[in-house]
């Protein structure tokens, strides 16, 4: 037993020191110093992967089912391997079109869809709860046991009842929420990185990885005497839990293995919070190189002595799996050293808090831009300054999804391994691999196609994953795991359609995937890009080989002078990041902020104030409050037939569009003088098409001036 005074000195101590890393990184960001943009802390900040999941559930899961817990370290080994091109070129596209989350990526790959992006942020909600009880689970139910006496049985210790009149989970989560807001909004620009933050998540991941060693040591050769003592003493005494340490058993088969390393593939790259450090918080494509060897490296170092602290507590516990998730910490109590566990109560801590923190981080902006921003420019219309709506509205976004983590533990968490507890988020963020990796390179993929195939991935993922957890915890009747739905044995949620045989996490990634990704290649190839996605295709595809740049074929009627977009962006990221960014875009150039532009000009100030708005707001939102100010001002974008630019033709082109094309094209080849050539391409236009009016207008590049040089519709 520990005072438990020490354990909360010593914890607020601990905070203290991570709140004084994050100002001071702060502090060097606003110096134009940065302390996070070097690889070492890069990888460092990826170990956020390795949760209160590593430091116990593993040791639990190694105790009870052996060691297939290596497959949730192997997964992000082997795709680890891959990040060159497949991270590098998310983290490409993301820099380049401001994105700011997992479901910002998607929506954008797929035309801007609000819709999308929507439904991928109430999923990714939904999905990551469980993830955020299993945190407040494992450090309120590691700091009950250091601070209240054990109760006995025999030599087997069984941990405490909760004395409810201190939550300790409760008060963890009220400080996990004010770090993310001091540290994860403070700004509303999500593109801008969060250095406080990510500094205090690569100082947490030293400390873990430094405790669980610690432990394994103390136990590997303190209580016994090395890794050969404890596995022949294990197997002398446990003959018949020899399977526990090979593959190939009823706990271990290979089906298990290989969905289970399919599964912590995906979520090593799409949990939101994997997403935000690898992608958002990375300030250079060079130390995705570096983190490809050393962050397996950190996960092999802190897996090292998971085996043997599973073991040992076996085996001084007279094999009983009792509270096997807690072997860390309940093996140096046991054994006189308070200290140690002490060291390990900060160390499962810090694993605890750095998920919550950055996913809290990562929910919370996606909520702001996908379900709350569509109804803001609904509501807010009128407003002058939104800004100061929109970054409180962020904070308490943060506290909510904390707060929505602690209910799932207090109403169903209490239930359930945490091991298990993960899994359900693991498979959560297995449905966000389709329509990222497809969009990546696939051009045909659509939007219908990546919202049907979602949809019914989760569906499915809530019906075989969390049914059985509702009926674990009694909230729903066991009828329905074990007779199916409507009395339908073929709707069991743990043997859909009779497919039986494996384990709950094979049965719903293989049911999952099945639809998720079936739909999402059958719609696809059913369905046809809309004009939105087919420019975003390009970007997302082609993101190594982007089209020569040409004059934009569009022109903006009755445009908005400079100041004009800069009070827009005022309005939602304030006037002082307002007038800053576009500062750094006219930069020495001669542009009157008052003034008129010319058309070349407009779009690319179109393009760069809807970029910097997607950095606040998400790309979805941006396109929308850009095309609403256009529109409410009675500007809007008509196409501009570039006839001498270069032209690009799709295959779905009309026959009537590549006749004129092609009459045009002989025209110009005829060998008349321009004025000639010029009113007979207008005849071309007229007469295919029934214009009313037709100009066209040449550009003087240097005096930036436009010139009628042939028309046919205008009055003179």
């Amino acid at each position: 037993m520990i005072p438990v005074s020490l354990v909360v000195l010593t914890s607020l101590l601990y905070f203290g020191v991570l709140f004084g890393v994050a100002f001071y990184a702060d502090h060097q960001r606003k110096c134009g110093r940065s302390v996070i943009d070097n690889a070492a802390v890069y990888s460092l900040s990826l170990a956020v992967y390795c949760t209160s999941w590593t430091f116990y559930g593993s040791v639990g899961r190694a105790a009870t089912t052996g060691i297939d817990f290596l497959t949730i370290y192997l997964g992000p080994t082997l795709i680890a391997f891959s990040w060159w091109f497949l991270l590098r070129k998310i983290v490409r596209i993301s820099k380049e079109q401001n994105i700011v989350s997992i479901a910002d990526f998607i929506s954008s790959r797929y035309g801007k869809s609000s819709a999308l992006g929507a439904i991928v942020t109430i999923f990714a909600v939904l999905g990551i709860m469980p993830y955020i009880a299993l945190q407040l689970k494992a450090v309120a139910r590691t700091f009950d046991l250091l601070v209240y006496p054990f109760a006995t049985t025999g030599t087997t210790h069984i941990l405490p009842k909760f004395d409810l009149h201190f939550d300790s989970a409760l008060v963890v989560a009220m400080i996990l929420g004010l770090f993310g807001v001091l540290f994860g909004a403070r700004h509303l620009d999500a593109s801008e990185r969060h250095e406080g933050l990510v500094a205090a998540i690569a100082l947490e991941s030293v400390v873990k990885i430094v405790a669980f060693v610690a432990a394994g040591i103390f136990v590997t050769y303190g209580l016994f005497d090395g890794f050969g003592n404890i596995f022949t003493e294990f197997l002398t005494r446990f003959p018949e839990r020899e399977h526990l340490l090979r593959l190939g058993s009823a706990e271990n088969s290979y089906a298990h293995w290989l969905s289970m390393t399919i599964i912590s593939m995906m979520a090593v790259m799409f949990l939101p919070r994997q997403f935000h450090i690898m992608v958002i918080e990375n300030c250079r494509e060079e130390h995705i190189r570096s983190a490809m060897w050393r962050f397996p490296a950190y996960m092999l170092i802190i897996n090292l002595f998971v085996i043997p602290i599973a073991l040992g507590g076996l085996l001084l516990n007279h094999g009983s799996t009792l509270n096997a998730d807690f072997f860390v910490i309940t093996l140096p109590l046991q054994y006189g050293q308070p200290w140690l566990a002490l060291l390990v109560f900060i160390g499962g801590f810090s694993a605890s808090a750095g998920m919550v923190m950055v996913s809290s981080v990562a929910l919370s902006t996606m909520i702001l831009n996908h379900l709350l921003m569509p109804i803001i420019l609904k509501v807010h219309t009128k407003a002058q300054n939104l800004s100061r709506l929109l970054i409180n509205l962020k904070r308490l976004g943060i506290i909510a999804v904390i707060f929505l983590g602690y209910l799932y533990y207090r109403l169903l968490g209490e239930s359930a391994a945490l091991v298990n507890i993960g899994l359900i988020s693991f498979i959560a963020a297995t449905q966000f691999a389709p329509a990222v990796i497809g969009g990546l390179y696939w051009r045909q993929a659509t939007r219908r196609g990546a919202t049907i195939g979602l949809t019914l991935g989760f569906i499915v993922w809530f019906y075989t994953l969390l049914i059985p957890t509702f009926v674990q915890s009694g909230w729903m009747s066991a009828s329905i795991v074990e007779q199916g739905l409507w009395g339908l044995t073929i709707l069991k949620p743990t043997e859909l359609f009779g497919l039986s045989g494996f384990g709950l996490w094979t049965h719903s990634l293989f049911w999952t995937m099945f639809v998720n990704l079936g739909s999402y290649l059958a719609i696809s190839l059913l369905t046809k890009p809309c004009e939105a996605e087919l420019d975003q295709i390009r970007k997302f595809v082609d993101v190594y080989n982007p089209l020569p740049i040409t004059t934009e074929r569009t022109r903006i009627t009755r445009a908005p002078t400079v100041i004009e977009f800069v009070d827009l962006m005022a309005k939602f990221i304030g006037k002082k990041q307002a007038h800053a960014s576009i500062s750094t875009y006219l930069g020495d150039s001669e542009i009157d902020e008052k003034g008129s532009l010319s058309e070349v000009e407009l779009p690319k100030l179109k393009r760069f104030t809807e970029l910097t708005l997607a950095g606040s707001v998400g790309a979805a939102p941006a396109r929308i409050i850009i095309d609403k100010y256009l529109s409410a001002r009675g500007s809007h974008m008509e196409d501009v037939f570039d006839l001498f630019g270069s032209v690009n033709i799709s295959r779905t082109a009309s026959r009537e569009q590549l006749g004129v094309l092609y009459e045009a094209a002989h025209t110009v080849a005829s060998g008349n003088d321009l004025q000639s050539i010029l009113d007979e391409i207008l005849k071309i236009f007229t007469d295919q098409f029934k214009f009313d009016l037709c100009v066209i207008r040449i550009l003087d590049e240097e005096r930036q001036t436009l010139t009628v040089r042939s028309q046919r519709g205008m009055t003179s």
